[in-house]
């Protein structure tokens, strides 16, 4: 009889502690589900906005900020978009920002450069020496960044305090021309007139 009692009383505790393994697995398995989920929809974001400003030869503010608001997915206040048009050379030639959130995304610009890996070669150089941009193509870069505070762990895991990608699309046209209004938030613009 003493037997039967030890049997049963062991397999009570082999369950509650497989269940806790369980449910403890559960937990980190739904984190990392969640956390992926978001990183699609951001890629997701980035990539749909990159492949719709590339087909357009002028871009106005009314026009992007449909655009940035339909591709946020009502996530504005937790994101941040750069916006930026990249010449095959990697000189930038403007850069906006879209999103309620800020200081998210570095810009990864400098001294006016793009400075990421860009999926096409940069032109060669001219021989004579000049500045001039051999670019015989521009691409679009966006670099969509997510806040992830508001997202809970249920199973304890630490998640990245922002997640942020990017979506690369060669241009249609060589010169995407955005409006005054754009002009006036374009950040080369803004850097370039600190400077002086």
């Amino acid at each position: 009889m003493p037997r039967k009692n030890d049997r049963r009383g062991s397999i009570a505790v082999e369950a509650a502690l497989m269940m806790t393994m369980l449910f403890a697995v559960g937990y980190v398995a739904s984190d990392m589900h969640r956390i992926g989920i978001e990183r699609t929809r951001l890629e997701s974001a980035a990539s749909s906005a990159a492949i719709n400003i590339a087909a357009q030869p002028k871009l106005t503010r009314k026009g992007l900020d449909a655009l940035t608001e339909i591709v946020m997915q009502g996530h504005a206040e937790s994101q941040q978009m750069l916006i930026m048009s990249v010449m095959q050379s990697g000189r930038v030639v403007w850069a906006l920002e879209r999103g309620e959130a800020e200081d998210l995304c570095e810009p990864p610009i400098e001294e006016g450069y793009y400075t990421g890996d860009l999926p096409e070669d940069r032109p060669e150089e001219s021989d004579s020496g000049s500045d001039e941009d051999n670019s015989t193509f521009s691409l679009v870069v966006v670099q969509a960044c997510r806040d992830t505070g508001d997202i809970r762990s249920y199973g304890g895991i630490l998640m990245p305090e922002v997640l942020q990608v990017e979506g690369i699309y060669r241009a249609n046209a060589k010169n995407i021309t955005i409006d005054d209004e754009l002009q006036e938030e374009n950040q080369i613009t803004s850097e370039a007139e600190q400077e002086l």
